[in-house]
């Protein structure tokens, strides 16, 4: 019978217009108000604006109960649509409302006395909650998933839904004692493991356990994986390294990559595969990956150090490269180590260049360009770099265009200026997979002197590519 006058009076009030005006507060959430009802006063209002898919508490708690038994509402603004209505789900004879908002924008909340009861006038306390708020971002949230950890170091880091895992590169001595200890601030299942260099190997595993020991065999890098064991939850925690005597660490060994070839893999059953390339300072690269199945893989860019330069899910496009030397990277399960999810995949490096390891000749020994010219020559295993000179003027744009013409050439090109007879590297370019078979390089020049262009194969003397070529020199006035 109640609920049957409950929806009587909700008809009556959207067909009827309403012939009294009521005060309309408005609130946020995690507000409380004070409001009263009486003869005079039938209903309070309170109208808030909000986000579609909020999902709101609203309570509402009489303050005399013998003399209140209220009833609250969750209305459209214009009141022309009625969400939800409570009446004492708070505990008779309070009110207590839960709704997710289908749409952003105005609402209103009503207050009234509950139909048939003879408890309607008296003071009330309502209050307006937000039950799914945005989490806060942790400070621990954008630390890098890949980093060094020394001997003698801590760390403190988070897993989570978006970190699942955190990897750190470890270096020992053959026969060292390694021993890692790990504190979870909170109840999380946590497993440590400890790969070979190439993650062919599992070394140790140390799950639901604070403590990890191994000596490795061999000297060299290792990776220690800290890893979620279920497939939710979250915590922060303290790994922490046992302090020996220091060793020098060597470069670590990976698959190579040349820019424009592709390499394949696959992500089953190994947790993750290392490369390495080298480059040189003010490049930037691409890495592109491409699944030949939907499972989720990450991208981890880091130093010969291991200092993380960039990470990402697919690919890494435009990053630029702080230092000169070797670079590593490393695909992975995006879900750490017990995610069940593999694949095949091809990763592509695009933009990273070597340095052309045979000394650049001083003047005269070269061939002379001219704006607008267009010279060419052959790059092969006997003769694989070629230079080329012109005089330029300070604010002068140069634009270098080297094309292959035949055969399998990968080109790359080098600009230098002379500081007296000591060339001075200001740029380089690599061709890229979107255009695989010509490298573009321009530059403003910093000064009027002359400039040493260095035309090469990808690799120089370790490449293997070779053919006919092609270089364009254009000169614009600032």
């Amino acid at each position: 019978m109640r609920r049957w006058a409950i929806g009587a009076l909700l008809c009556a009030w959207l067909a009827a217009p309403c012939l009294t005006t009521y005060a309309q507060t408005r609130l946020s959430y995690g507000e409380s108000v004070e409001g009263s009802l009486s003869a005079a006063q039938p209903e309070a209002r309170y109208l808030f604006s909000r986000r579609e898919g909020d999902a709101v508490l609203i309570a509402v708690e009489a303050a005399e109960p013998e003399a209140l038994d209220p009833l609250v509402m969750l209305l459209d603004a214009e009141q022309r649509q009625v969400f939800a209505l409570d009446d004492n789900s708070g505990g008779a004879p309070d009110a207590r409302l839960r709704h997710v908002l289908p749409r952003n924008g105005d609402y209103l909340i009503k207050v009234v006395a509950a139909p048939n009861s003879h408890r309607t006038a008296g003071a009330f306390r309502l209050a307006l909650r937000l039950l799914n708020p945005t989490p806060t971002p942790s400070p621990l949230s954008d630390l890098p998933r890949v980093a060094p950890l020394a001997a003698g170091e801590s760390i403190r880091a988070e897993l989570s839904d978006g970190a699942p895992f955190h990897l750190y590169a470890v270096y020992a001595a053959a026969g060292e004692p390694l021993e890692f200890t790990l504190r979870a601030e909170q109840a999380l299942p946590i497993g440590m493991y400890l790969y070979s260099h190439d993650f062919e190997r599992r070394l140790a595993t140390a799950e639901l356990n604070d403590v990890l020991r191994a000596a490795p065999a061999a000297e060299g890098w290792c990776w220690l994986v800290v890893s979620r064991i279920g497939q939710v939850g979250g915590s922060a925690y303290t790994i922490a390294r046992a302090a020996t005597a220091p060793t020098r660490p060597s470069p670590a060994e990976g698959v190579r990559l040349v820019a424009g070839l592709a390499q394949t893999g696959a992500l089953s059953p190994r947790f993750a595969t290392l490369y390495q390339f080298e480059a040189q300072r003010g490049g930037r690269v691409d890495l592109i990956l491409q699944a030949q199945a939907a499972f989720p893989a990450l991208i981890l860019l880091t130093d010969e150090r291991f200092e993380q330069v960039a990470a990402g899910e697919g690919t890494l496009r435009n990053i630029p490269l702080q230092r000169s030397g070797r670079y590593y990277v490393i695909v992975v399960r995006n879900g750490g180590v017990n995610e069940p999810a593999s694949g095949e995949y091809t990763l592509t490096l695009s933009g990273a260049l070597t340095l052309p390891a045979t000394p650049t000749p001083v003047l005269p020994s070269v061939a002379l360009i001219r704006p607008g010219e267009t010279l060419r020559g052959i790059l092969d295993d006997q003769r694989f770099l070629a230079y080329y000179a012109f005089a330029g003027a300070r604010g002068e744009r140069a634009q270098l265009v080297l094309t292959a013409e035949s055969g399998t050439l990968q080109p790359t090109l080098y600009l230098y200026v002379y500081r007296g007879e000591q060339p001075i590297l200001l740029g380089s370019a690599a061709a890229s997979a979107d255009d695989p078979r010509r490298a573009v390089l321009q530059s403003i020049l910093p000064e009027t002197a002359r400039y040493l262009i260095v035309v090469a194969r990808y690799g120089v003397a370790e490449g293997t590519t070779q053919g006919a070529y092609a270089v364009t020199l254009s000169l614009t006035a600032p």
